[in-house]
Parts: structure tokens; C-alpha cells; sequence
């Protein structure tokens, strides 16, 4: 399995906070909107553990949008690793918590630097004896959209 991340269009000017996610409005205008990769994000999760540092967020977030994109509910589970870390008495911010167990993170808040650095941290983890409570397996819902093959990314060079 390979990787894919595209900027997405929130449907408004404000960004939120751009010193920390980097991500400026500018770059949005052409981006899809979450509607249009919803299918795309279920395929490319489809058969796979998705895994989250603080799960209820970024769960959370993912089954708010698929629901304001009017595709109905969205039965999503992580492996959380935050609890993992916790219960191993490691920090619980993902920069640290990255650096506690040796994994390098680059470009902290941008979400494809996130997740390289929190595969390595749960391999880390799992290492040390950490046990998830369960193994959630994702499975798209019957009516998930097809693949639009829509994306967009990050420009690599910023003025």
C-alpha cells in the first residue's frame, strides 16, 4: 500500500491556525472538497487497522465530515496510540513522544509527516509490549462513493 494525501477545501476563508498546520487559503481554491475524496479516503482505508494519536479527534473530525457531506453515518475505529503511550509512561504529544522512542518527525502538524512518524511510533510501541484493546478492521459503508481520483497537493515550494 502506498501513500495518498491531498489539501482539502474546508468551505471557508479561515484556515485556522497556519503557524502551526502551515496550510494557507490561498492553496484551497482548486482543492476538492470532502465530499469529493470521501470515496477515495474509504478506499484507501478499506481493509485496513487505521491507527490515530488521540483518536477521538481525528475520528471524530472524519465521521463529522461524512456526515456533513451528506453520506450518512460513518463506523470508524482506530488503534489509539496516545492510551498506548500513556500506559507505557511516554509523553503523549506525538513530537515527543516520536522523539522518546527514536522515530524522527519532520514537519510536525502537516498530516502526511504525522502519520510516516506515527507508523514508526506504533511499531515502537508494539515493540515495548503496548496492546491495543481490540483491532479495528475498516470497512466502507454499502453506500460509500466511488474513488474520484481528485486530489491535490501541498505546494512544495512557498514564497
Amino acid at each position: 500500500m502506498g501513500e495518498w494525501t491531498t489539501l482539502i477545501d474546508p468551505g471557508t476563508a479561515d484556515v485556522g491556525r497556519s503557524d502551526i498546520h502551515g496550510i494557507r487559503s490561498e492553496w484551497l481554491p482548486d482543492a476538492p472538497r470532502f465530499a469529493q475524496i470521501a470515496g477515495d479516503l474509504a478506499g484507501q482505508l478499506d481493509g485496513c487497522i487505521p491507527v490515530a494519536h488521540n483518536e477521538r479527534f481525528d475520528v471524530g473530525f472524519l465521521v463529522e465530515e461524512w456526515g456533513r457531506a451528506g453520506l450518512g453515518s460513518l463506523k470508524l475505529e482506530a488503534v489509539d496510540t496516545l492510551p498506548l503511550a500513556r500506559a507505557l509512561g511516554l509523553p503523549g504529544r506525538l513530537g515527543l513522544l516520536a522523539g522518546a522512542v527514536g522515530v524522527p518527525l519532520d514537519d510536525a502538524h502537516r498530516a502526511l509527516a504525522d502519520t510516516r512518524a506515527l507508523a514508526g511510533v506504533l511499531v515502537a510501541l508494539l515493540e515495548r509490549g503496548a496492546r491495543p484493546p481490540s483491532i479495528p478492521i475498516f470497512d466502507p459503508p454499502l453506500l460509500t462513493p466511488d474513488p474520484s481520483g481528485i486530489r491535490q497537493d501541498r505546494p512544495s515550494v512557498v514564497a
